[in-house]
């Protein structure tokens, strides 16, 4: 009988000692913010930070993590180093997700998108561009098929009417001008600019080279179809806090933000 109240005693005391301890250590976690870093590459960290404030006001505390190009904040977010990333549009995270075997969401609501446009540092329209003039366009297959499609609208090129997307160099039918084109990292096209007659450039790389985002000879027309948003991985893409970071970009005081600090970088939608 003593042996038998001896063990329950024991029981009992090992019981209360577990509960009081896993209970101080979710005490302790209840008090403290959820904490998720986010890769951005450029201007996009500027908005990340535009966020901070009201991700905390409802209990995330975030890490802006910088890097150099989009690529490496996909796969940041894919090999699990950050939480999320901002600095992709939908249309090439489709392209990473297929090249890299990735699953990688965009977290709706979609808040804005950025046009491309045609630059030059020494021309002002389409007519001053000479035979065999050399343009700079994205070497990435997503990116240049946009690019393309931009140049034929502007009537530089003539594209294969067979297809109706996925345009590389190898589908221009008709070129008038000899254009040469010179592929090149999306990051780098503005940095050409000096060296060659034009490049294709996104709006957030002409504004980070400190250039005037309006000055493009000709822009796209179809920049919504490239929306701009937090991406997660897919197991992720429920969880409240994604929900949150993508809130935060269409919360008032990040969106007048945006549109106040980069004069038409982007467009909401």
């Amino acid at each position: 009988m003593k042996k038998f109240i001896y063990i329950v005693v024991s029981i009992v005391i090992v019981l209360f000692i577990s509960d009081h301890y896993l209970g101080s250590i979710k005490g302790a976690d209840s008090n403290k913010p959820l904490q998720k870093q986010i890769a951005c590459s450029g201007v996009l960290c500027d908005i990340v930070d535009f966020g901070a404030h009201w991700i905390a006001e409802h209990g995330i505390k975030t890490e802006r993590v910088y890097m150099d190009n989009a690529v490496n904040i996909l796969h940041a977010v894919n090999d699990g180093s950050v939480d999320a990333a901002l600095g992709v549009h939908e249309k090439f995270l489709a392209y990473f997700n297929k090249k890299n075997n990735a699953n990688l969401v965009m977290i709706k609501p979609y808040p804005f998108t950025t046009g491309i446009g045609l630059y030059s540092d020494k021309y002002h329209s389409l007519a001053d561009f000479p035979v065999g003039a050399k343009i700079a366009t994205m070497n990435d297959a997503m990116n240049m098929d946009r690019a393309l499609a931009m140049l034929q609208q502007a009537g530089l090129i003539v594209l294969d009417a067979n297809k109706k997307s996925n345009y590389s160099l190898l589908d221009i039918i008709d070129n008038p001008r000899k254009i040469v084109f010179i592929e090149m990292d999306q990051t780098q096209t503005v940095s050409a600019l000096p060296d060659l007659d034009g490049a294709v450039a996104f709006f957030t790389h002409i504004y980070n080279a400190g250039k005037a985002v309006n000055s493009y000879i000709v822009r796209d027309n179809d920049a919504e179809q490239f929306p701009i948003g937090y991406v997660v991985n897919s197991q992720n893409a429920k969880q409240q806090w994604a929900k949150l970071l993508a809130d935060s970009l269409c919360a008032k005081p990040v969106r007048q933000s945006v549109q106040n600090d980069f004069n038409g970088v982007f467009e909401y939608y």
